[in-house]
């Protein structure tokens, strides 16, 4: 279990297939998540689940984590994925499933806990994740914890009958002791 001020994040378990059902056949959710025509069944939402324990094998820590109140009401998942050990660097996808639970701080806390998991925990250099154009949301939470715009994809996503540009967004374990460090507090920069 990862501790966060409003969140907990544990690893995925069989269990949690009925939720991730839910939340990845909600067609708002997904159009968030730059898939909106997706639809799954439970059945390749338990192998998928049977991939990441796999991969969580494998690589030593979580490749999926559920996000859970403090109350222990799954919420939403952490997807960590492109894995380069010989990097140290993972990419992020996120997803507060619960839209009646937006606006409540539950993703900041998620990413948060989940960067400090990826560089105090794992030892891991570099964390990056992208966002549709369109996702203004996600790209500003994105800016709040710290991460800069990297990268533009022109026309990368394919979504409603329409190209749509996807933003990469970076963080350096340096960029995040910079932001945390005493100094940067003292300037206002943390």
């Amino acid at each position: 279990m990862i501790r966060g001020e409003l969140v907990n994040l544990r690893a995925v378990e069989r269990t949690d297939a009925s939720d991730l059902h839910r939340w990845f056949n909600d067609p708002e959710l997904m159009r968030f998540w730059g898939v909106p025509d997706a639809t799954e069944s439970l059945s390749a939402i338990q192998q998928r689940i049977e991939v990441w324990l796999d991969e969580e094998t494998r690589i030593g820590r979580p490749a999926c984590l559920i996000v859970e109140t403090l109350e222990a009401e799954a919420v939403g998942v952490v997807v960590l994925s492109d894995y380069r050990s010989d990097h140290g660097s993972v990419a992020l996808s996120l997803m507060i499933g619960e839209c009646d639970r937006w606006g409540e701080g539950l993703g900041s806390d998620t990413l948060q806990t989940t960067v400090e998991a990826c560089f105090a925990a794992w030892n891991l250099h570099r964390v990056w994740l992208r966002a549709e154009a369109f996702n203004v949301r996600a790209q500003h939470l994105y800016r709040r914890c710290g991460f800069t715009h990297e990268a533009t994809l022109r026309d990368a996503t394919y979504l409603d009958g329409v190209y749509h540009d996807v933003l990469v967004f970076g963080l350096l374990r340096h960029d995040r002791d910079q932001l945390l460090s005493p100094a940067a507090s003292a300037r206002g920069d943390g």
